[in-house]
């Protein structure tokens, strides 16, 4: 009668809180996952929050990088064309675009980047402009670059003087580049060169135009063409935040097929930012032996908040998956550990009711009970 009343003050007397929502994604062994995913499809009872089951969205790691590479390619064919037509204002039209070699070192395309450089060379002195052609061939040497493949199709002329322009850009004075970013660790890629250092950091270059580029997880890449001049220039990189599918794409490129770092900060935080998860569980399963090892990590806000892990059974895998869950809600303060049975102010209320109620019940029955007088002499 006790427990009866309990329940019943409980309900009556303290209405359910609002549950908090919860993403979960689930990594790892595929049959321990499958089965895991089910349990949470089924609402994860036993569980006092609203699970949302996760996948990750269609990644993309470099938005547009691809289109313009094949943009690239199609105007240095068509300069090629112009070229062998004798139509070198056409030509010079065609790869005369200031932003084409830019674009190309900052995929990491230096081959193409080259191409570039030798086609406007070849443009110019078509035209007769071999001062010009000159400039263009010195930011060959300026960039480290080699000469392309396509230097075979072209008259000596262009050549002679595509190898001088690179000697007399590789003879220019040096300057210092101050680098640094908003965001860390980024890494920092120079004319092509991919991850040269990790911003803050300096590079000694050549005097003339370099294309620096910064990658952050979680970020944006970003661009800069500088024209590094004097004994040093500081170079600052503002970024901001990675789209949902931008993150999706760097966490598949960095943990994706790596089952170490899985619940590391840098994980979890582009898990959140890709599943738009506030509160976000990462679940990796793995198979053992003896059954199934869970281990488990709770992101708040982008932020590790907690981590756990516990074996089991394959065929009970949903009471390990509940504990899991239950022991990192509890460590990340999402939801309250359930107090002990004396601690609950309702039982105590039960217990008060009961006792009345005890007593009243008692009182009446005795009050009932006839009296009965003896006289005896």
């Amino acid at each position: 009668m006790l427990l009866v009343l309990w329940g019943s003050g409980a309900s009556a007397l303290e209405p359910a809180a609002a549950r908090p929502a919860v993403t979960l994604f689930v990594v790892g062994d595929p049959e321990a996952r499958a089965s895991v995913q089910a349990w949470a499809r089924q609402g994860a009872p036993g569980v006092p929050v609203t699970l949302r089951l996760a996948e990750l969205p269609a990644a993309t790691a470099r938005p547009g990088g691809e289109a313009q590479l094949l943009e690239a390619e199609r105007r240095l064919q068509q300069a090629r064309r112009h070229y062998i037509n004798a139509e070198f204002a056409d030509c010079l039209q065609d790869v005369g675009d200031e932003g084409g070699l830019p674009r190309a070192l900052s995929q990491g395309r230096r081959e193409v980047a080259a191409r570039w450089l030798l086609w406007q060379v070849a443009c110019h002195l078509g035209l007769g402009r071999e001062e010009t052609a000159l400039q263009a061939a010195s930011e060959l040497g300026v960039l480290g670059l080699e000469p392309p493949a396509d230097l075979g199709v072209l008259p000596p002329e262009v050549g002679r003087v595509l190898v001088a322009g690179a000697e007399q850009g590789a003879a220019r004075g040096r300057t210092t580049l101050r680098i640094s970013a908003d965001s860390g660790p980024a890494r920092i890629s120079l004319d092509g060169r991919l991850g040269v250092c990790t911003a803050p950091c300096s590079l000694e270059v050549l005097e003339g135009r370099h294309v620096l580029r910064v990658d952050a997880e979680g970020r944006h890449f970003a661009v800069q063409v500088v024209s590094a001049r004097g004994p040093e220039l500081p170079v600052a990189f503002t970024t901001v935040p990675a789209s949902p599918e931008l993150a999706a794409g760097q966490w598949s490129t960095h943990y994706g097929d790596s089952s170490a770092n899985l619940d590391s900060a840098g994980s979890l935080s582009l898990l959140s930012t890709a599943l738009r998860a506030p509160r976000l569980v990462l679940l990796t399963a793995e198979a053992e032996q003896e059954g199934v090892r869970l281990r488990g990590a709770l992101a708040l806000d982008g932020r590790a908040a907690a981590r756990t892990e516990r074996r089991g059974d394959a065929r009970a895998l949903d009471a390990t998956a509940e504990g899991v869950l239950r022991d990192l809600l509890v460590q990340g303060r999402v939801v309250e550990p359930a107090p002990a049975l004396y601690q609950r102010r309702d039982f105590w209320i039960a217990v008060g009711v009961a006792a009345l109620i005890a007593g009243a019940t008692t009182t009446a029955l005795l009050w009932r009970q006839p009296v009965r007088t003896e006289v005896g002499f």
